[in-house]
């Protein structure tokens, strides 16, 4: 049997992977917002789903700026009486491949900033929603660069960022269970993006597949987990 449509927001979602899941989960029958910090390209990208019949909402929101998240949170509110999934998407590569040697002050700065605190920030702002649609789930899009067991040096402020965030969905997860609200992890893969580059191992579309699937095929009582697509990964 089908599964009802749910209303959905997909942080970072004008383009790679936030585009697909957005993509797959409007063919899915599912309401869906997509966010983007840039008006222009947030709004091309809906337009470029109108043209696969696909209809989805935008949302103006830049997840590095606390302003524009509450503003978002606001703007959500008068829209919507409910909201069944928060994905976490939105997240910034300063430097592919640097030594923690190397990195930068600003470039850690900014890179935990977008990758952690706005989804920590955003999950705050939304809970209201959250708890009015539960059971709902809060996934957060990680990266096998971010577990601290199979940690190697290089992308230093990213992966130091991925970790700090499954740190964090592990405290959402033990805070919001008791209000219904599950918080996964997750990893899409090495995929072909702007991100990950050409020489990544999955399409865009098994990309998007494998966060896709946590919605469809992973029951809401699964819980603090760091998930991929062929089981977990070690924190």
């Amino acid at each position: 049997m089908k599964a009802p449509p749910q209303t959905i927001l997909v942080t970072g979602g004008n383009k790679g992977i936030g585009l697909e899941i957005c993509r797959q989960l409007a063919r899915l029958g599912h309401h869906i917002i997509l966010s983007a910090r840039s008006e222009k390209r947030g709004r091309e990208a809906v337009a470029t789903l109108a043209k696969e019949n696909l209809k989805v909402e935008f949302l103006l929101l830049d997840t590095a700026d606390e302003a524009s998240i509450q503003a978002a949170a606001r703007d959500l509110t008068k829209r919507l009486k409910v909201l069944h999934v928060l994905i976490n998407n939105a997240a910034i590569l300063p430097t592919w491949a640097g030594s923690i040697l190397n990195v930068k002050a600003d470039e850690l700065r900014d890179t935990f900033i977008t990758n952690t605190l706005g989804p920590i920030l955003l999950t705050q702002a939304l809970l209201p929603l959250l708890e009015a649609g539960k059971p709902s789930r809060v996934i957060n899009v990680s990266s096998q660069l971010g577990s601290i067991e199979n940690m190697t040096d290089g992308w230093a402020g990213y992966g130091i960022s991925k970790a700090a965030l499954n740190a964090a969905t592990r405290k959402l997860a033990e805070a919001l269970q008791p209000r219904g609200i599950s918080v996964n992890a997750a990893s899409p893969g090495w995929v072909r993006t702007d991100m990950g580059g050409e020489s990544a191992t999955l399409s865009v579309e098994q990309g998007g597949k494998n966060i896709v699937r946590l919605i469809t095929d992973v029951p809401h009582s699964l819980t603090n987990s760091f998930l991929e697509a062929n089981g977990e990964i070690p924190w």
